[in-house]
């Protein structure tokens, strides 16, 4: 039976506690991994012991300097963890973040122990990567009140989950956003983020490409309407003719991801 080590300094034998802000009842448990992607081996690779026997894999990814930095978690579409968005976490640690980027969901092969998509549908409040999001906050050289999200698609729809039910972000990018996947997707589909839209709490970008046939881009017109209409700090960008999640599309929209990340995240 493999063993799982409380998560420490440098994700060694050294035992400290890692404690989630929603769920300050339960240890973060974390044990070292092995890299599936070949190109990313310099990330430190962890697997963490969510509740009823989860396991999110995870990948941590550091800029030079000495810190302490803000941390970013990016959040997988439904087609799982792959290079496409390793490749985005590496330009955000590269601009200044500790990156946290992981299966918060079993959406493919590698993340096959995370949180099967009908809990996410039955609860999404329970399953939006808050597990992914007590890790980064609990790493060392962290500013842990300084905490963004970058989440793609159906890892959108995580983010805007998240920061609208006691996640406690300081940020948000929700590129391509799934508010309401298509049948042909998941069904029956989970609630829409603008359910808990009243309790958003952090600054949100929206990206979203108007050519997207997967998700429309008038779901996040919709968003950004009732954000407005109650004073949510929003902002939105709409790319013409790009299809869907602009940033893994559109050099320019993965800077405006970042530089709103800075501008929220870096002060």
């Amino acid at each position: 039976m493999r063993v799982f080590t409380i998560l420490v300094a440098v994700l060694s034998a050294t035992v400290v506690s890692a404690v989630s802000q929603d769920q300050s009842d339960q240890l973060l448990r974390t044990a070292k991994a092995a890299s599936p992607f070949n190109e990313f081996r310099s990330a430190q690779w962890v697997r963490v012991e969510g509740a009823n026997g989860r396991r999110f894999l995870a990948a941590i990814m550091r800029p030079k300097g000495v810190g302490p930095f803000p941390a970013v978690v990016v959040l997988h579409g439904g087609d799982g963890l792959n290079t496409s968005y390793l490749s985005l976490a590496s330009d955000l640690a590269r601009s200044g973040f500790v990156v946290v980027t992981g299966c918060w969901q079993a959406a493919n092969t590698v993340c096959s122990e995370a949180t099967p998509p009908g809990e996410w549908v039955a609860d999404p409040a329970a399953h939006s990567g808050k597990e992914l999001i007590a890790l980064a906050r609990s790493l060392p050289k962290v500013q842990a009140d300084r905490i963004g999200l970058y989440g793609l698609s159906r890892g959108g729809h995580a983010a805007l989950w998240a920061a609208s039910t006691g996640a406690h972000v300081q940020a948000v990018v929700a590129d391509a956003p799934a508010h309401e996947p298509s049948p042909m997707q998941i069904y029956p589909p989970p609630p829409k983020p603008l359910t808990v839209i009243r309790d958003l709490d952090a600054p949100v970008l929206i990206m979203h490409g108007t050519s997207d046939s997967v998700i429309p881009a008038a779901q996040s017109r919709e968003y950004e309407s009732a954000a407005r209409d109650l004073g949510k700090p929003l902002v939105a960008e709409y790319f013409d003719g790009v299809r869907h999640m602009p940033s893994l599309l559109n050099e320019g929209a993965r800077k405006m991801g970042v530089e709103f990340l800075k501008k929220n995240l870096l002060k």
